[in-house]
């Protein structure tokens, strides 16, 4: 069975270009990069490991993973 990608998306309407999200991720995959706008980009999706850093120390809530549950339920399907 193939890799899956978790879906990110920025809800722009609730960042606040703190980038919060971009540094931890660089500590770890650089799924996130700086855009030219200040806000963060999902650059590279396939290198999140759906660890959610970026999502508990973003303030305002402002990142979502899509299908987060889906995958990890699938993962443990596959282990069983």
């Amino acid at each position: 069975m193939p890799a899956r990608t978790v879906t990110i998306k920025i809800r722009i309407d609730r960042c606040k270009k703190c980038l919060s999200c971009v540094r931890v991720c660089t500590a770890f995959n650089g799924v996130y990069e700086e855009g030219p706008d200040g806000y963060p980009v999902v650059a590279r999706p396939e290198e999140c490991i759906q660890c959610l850093i970026c999502h508990t120390v973003c303030p305002t809530n402002a990142i979502v993973h899509e299908n987060y549950r889906k995958t990890m339920l699938l993962k443990t399907l596959m282990k069983s």
